[in-house]
């Protein structure tokens, strides 16, 4: 029986010859989120920079064998499937998610900011159907290890015209989005798949305490 696998992946070092950090990434297609702003180069005198074709980078936390084939768990490859053959259905839902949440998401992580800038969209453009295309964009999509009913979660990592430093974070598991921040909360999976408890106790943290430690794709975002 093949081991499971997910197409368009390499092994790449992020570290150095003398201390090699050998990580699993490569490229996922989806053609809906074609166009969406990534990055604004309107200070070169150039249009902004957008996805083409559909081409989002694409990270996973899997086994590189010693033959260097790769090796991922079957979670894994279903939360690639799913997100492949409904790509529309995840990208509505994380539309509606972010329509919903954007004015308690102004408030809570841009109090200082005015609401008014154009690099805002518009509170009242925020209703059903507005695609904040103008405004977002899939820089990256990370599958992780962390499962629930048999599919692996998977993190975000938007760019976004109000925050270009540090992005926004947009967690979700088949259509559900679980989060959206600028970085993303581990603690959020673990209350979503029913193993909070069980980490907690491992971290020995207080409920409520600090988060665990960054995952290492996270700080090469």
């Amino acid at each position: 029986m093949p081991l499971p696998a997910i197409p368009n992946l390499e092994i790449k070092n992020i570290g150095n010859k003398s201390k090699p950090h050998l990580v699993i990434r490569g490229f996922v297609d989806l053609p809906c989120w074609d166009g969406y702003y990534l990055y604004d180069e309107t200070y070169k005198l150039k249009k902004d920079k957008v996805v083409k074709s559909g081409r989002i980078e694409l990270w996973v936390d899997g086994e590189i064998a010693p033959d260097s084939s790769l090796l991922f768990s079957e979670e894994q490859v279903n939360a690639y499937t799913f997100l492949a053959e409904q790509q529309e259905q995840v990208k509505r839902s994380i539309l509606q998610s972010l329509q919903q949440q954007f004015k308690d998401l102004l408030a809570n992580e841009y109090p200082y900011s005015d609401p008014e800038d154009p690099i805002f969209p518009k509170i009242s453009d925020a209703a059903q159907e507005f695609d904040f295309k103008e405004y977002i964009g899939p820089e990256s999509i990370h599958i992780g290890e962390d499962v629930k009913e048999d599919v692996a979660y998977i993190t975000w990592r938007f760019r976004c015209r109000w925050d270009v430093e540090h992005g926004l974070d947009i967690v979700t598991h088949k259509e559900r989005v679980i989060e959206i921040a600028p970085e993303a909360d581990p603690w959020k999976i673990y209350k979503d798949n029913g193993t909070y408890e069980q980490v907690r106790k491992e971290y020995k943290e207080p409920a409520g305490a600090a988060k665990p430690q960054k995952k290492w794709w996270q700080f090469w975002q």
